[in-house]
């Protein structure tokens, strides 16, 4: 009896690491700096890079990739000045999946994800998408929201929804 329970935890642990998402909309290849998400869309192609690749040939990252994921692994060394002109010069959708503190401690000269205060920069989402368009001079910034742990998948595809409106 202890075996079966045993084998039936173990394949519930695993169905649920692996959320399946229910996006359906165009095919997105996104590069992700940090861990990648262990989620399932047919649609949905992540590639791992580094800091270093994105910031060194960005428009080969842009011209390949609809978006760019920075999760929370690399948070810190993510929000160094040295990146702020990478993001702020990128030509695609940058998502700060899992920021307490938005996309303010990446795009600004001074801030890191270590110093920059919570209190002032939270303002209750959980991952944040970043579009900088300096021949409009202009950044956009799209905050979403995370009702419960059970909804990751629907904060997934209404991420993957955002991106593919914004590559057309």
């Amino acid at each position: 009896m202890k075996k079966i329970l045993f084998i039936v935890s173990l394949l519930l642990l695993a169905a649920c690491s692996n959320d399946e998402v229910k996006y359906d909309g165009a095919p997105l290849k996104i590069a992700i700096v940090g861990d990648i998400p262990e989620l399932k869309n047919e649609k949905i192609h992540f590639e791992p890079i580094s800091l270093d690749e994105f910031s060194e040939d960005t428009m080969h990252i842009s011209t390949n990739f609809d978006a760019v994921m920075i999760t929370p692994v690399m948070f810190e060394e993510a929000s160094d000045d040295r990146f702020v002109k990478v993001y702020k010069n990128s030509k695609m959708p940058i998502i700060f999946f899992d920021s307490a503190k938005r996309h303010l401690p990446f795009t600004n000269d001074g801030l890191t994800y270590e110093t920059a205060h919570r209190e002032a920069l939270n303002n209750g989402s959980h991952t944040t998408i970043y579009l900088s368009d300096n021949a409009a001079n202009r950044e956009d910034a799209w905050y979403f929201f995370l009702k419960g742990e059970k909804e990751i998948d629907i904060l997934y595809k209404d991420i993957f929804q955002k991106i593919e409106t914004l590559k057309r």
